[in-house]
């Protein structure tokens, strides 16, 4: 005689919690990564508010040449740590939250370095192998259109 198996069936309301609850979840996760990025962004905006030649570099002379910041290699030496310090952070938002607003938000941050990327002095240091592989792509767009 041939057994009869039961199968069962977990019951339609605890199905649809549970979907709901996963849901609830990953959208939690979703808006917590998205508010880390915002924070950790604003914090680099109060590092270039303190320091507005080095957030825009055209209201001072960089000399890549001469390693010179408006005439000072201490002054270019806190440029280049400005500079790295906003890759991480972009790098970092990014990888929280990587959405087209952040994208944008990364590429016109990195537009004001263009000619610092597209230099020589950029290149011999090889800095892009620091980064993930988004960010050397934006920064090496950057670096072409300068």
């Amino acid at each position: 005689m041939a057994e009869k198996t039961t199968r069962v069936q977990p019951p339609l309301p605890l199905m649809i919690a549970a979907f709901i609850g996963i849901g609830g979840a990953v959208l939690t996760m979703l808006a917590w990564r998205g508010e880390k990025a915002k924070k950790l962004y604003l914090s680099h905006c109060d590092v270039a508010l303190a320091n507005p030649r080095f957030s825009s570099p055209d209201l001072a002379k960089l000399d890549l040449k001469a390693k010179t910041f408006d005439g000072s290699a201490e002054e270019f030496e806190r440029y280049e740590w400005y500079v790295a310090r906003l890759v991480y952070t972009l790098d970092e938002c990014l990888a929280l939250a990587p959405i087209p607003q952040w994208y944008a938000v990364a590429r016109t941050q990195l537009a004001n370095h263009k000619k610092y990327f597209a230099s020589d002095y950029y290149q011999k240091h090889e800095y892009l192998s620091h980064y993930s592989l988004r960010l050397r792509m934006l920064i090496e767009q950057q670096a072409e259109e300068a």
